[in-house]
């Protein structure tokens, strides 16, 4: 290689690292447009690339320059911020046993992003018939999947359906009754979410079903209305005196602010902490995956178990919970938020209020 080539290369290399510490940054400087977005979502992808580079830096670079010093510094800090922020998904994170007794029978829950134009609607009810929870609820879903999942799953007769064709439709199905469902249009007109409460082991139990548009290129432009319904929900969490689950395809990240922030709000658990992260979409690319479906649970319940679904053809793969019930019901305090946070959470739900007007 001559003088020239080497020259080129070794300034891809620099161009590559100054690019793999800029990504992660990026989503700090508070824009919501879903290019910037987007670096919240590939975080463990850009950290394995950023090991990477650190290595072929240091095996490179012998007698690095001030400015090479510089990089590999920059690349290492910034190894350390995603760690930080992945590594609570690690079984690494030992979460402290839970001393409250539960009773042996947990409610059984699946979630599914079904994908409204796949018709492998058996795949799907062959799933629930293998795990055969109490209740299941599935995104995407519009009066085809509804016809399908009724014909086969008629033990399910407790229902709150929206059916939509318009990829934001939702269907909750229980074999348990369903008390004061609702189906609420938090920012937009066209997205709902079901909010339900049943009893289990004579214990009342609410559960909140979200599924906001994602920020993208062909979706929403910005992620405001999606953490303007987070935080809306946050709010009615902590609006609510009795055991909550909130579920779904929440098209965002565990360690993104927005859902940092919604823990915050409602001190909800999520149930992959030190168990993994379980990331759900897209299904058929194993190197492009992301956890975006989540469940959120208030601290008198306890999740010890959570599993993927097989594929049923879908773009995201579904995922069962299994919930404990306490014996005895207890009152949980609502995390306090600073001033500065109040102010936080107006301002995100004015702007995804008003984007959502422009639409």
């Amino acid at each position: 290689m001559g003088i020239q080539g080497a020259f080129l290369h070794l300034r891809m290399i620099i161009a590559i690292a100054i690019f793999l510490i800029v990504a992660p940054i990026i989503p700090l400087i508070g824009v919501k447009h879903w290019g910037v977005r987007f670096f919240d979502f590939v975080r463990l992808q850009t950290l394995t690339l950023q090991v990477t580079m650190l290595f072929l830096l240091i095996y490179l670079w012998d007698t690095p320059t001030y400015t090479q010093w510089f990089l590999q510094i920059s690349l290492l800090l910034c190894i350390v911020y995603q760690a930080f922020l992945i590594f609570p998904y690690t079984f690494l994170n030992k979460q402290p046993k839970r001393i409250e007794k539960y009773y042996s029978q947990p409610l059984k829950l699946i979630t599914a992003n079904v994908l409204q134009t796949n018709t492998s609607y058996q795949k799907f009810i062959g799933e629930i018939q293998r795990l055969d929870p109490h209740l299941f609820i599935t995104m995407e879903s519009d009066q085809h999947w509804d016809d399908a999942i009724g014909k086969e799953l008629p033990v399910y007769k407790h229902t709150t359906k929206v059916s939509l064709s318009n990829f934001y439709g939702m269907h909750l199905y229980s074999k348990i009754p369903l008390d004061h469902s609702q189906v609420q249009f938090l920012v937009e007109e066209d997205v709902p979410s079901i909010r339900t409460i049943l009893t289990y082991l004579k214990h009342e139990i609410q559960i909140i079903a979200v599924h906001p548009a994602p920020p993208s290129p062909t979706e929403n432009k910005t992620s405001k209305e999606r953490d303007a319904e987070l935080m809306i929900v946050a709010k009615q969490c902590r609006q609510s005196n009795i055991s909550t689950i909130v579920c779904g395809d929440l098209n965002d990240v565990a360690w993104s602010r927005s859902s940092r922030l919604f823990r915050k709000i409602t001190g909800f658990l999520d149930p992959r902490l030190g168990k993994g992260l379980y990331p759900t979409f897209h299904a058929s690319y194993w190197l492009l995956r992301f956890p975006l479906d989540h469940l959120f649970y208030s601290k008198d319940l306890n999740v010890p178990v959570l599993e993927r679904l097989r594929r049923f053809d879908s773009d995201h793969f579904g995922m069962y919970y299994e919930i404990q019930i306490p014996y005895k019901e207890a009152d949980v305090e609502n995390p306090t938020l600073t001033p500065t946070e109040h102010t936080e959470i107006k301002d995100i739900i004015s702007e995804g209020l008003e984007e959502a007007s422009k639409d």
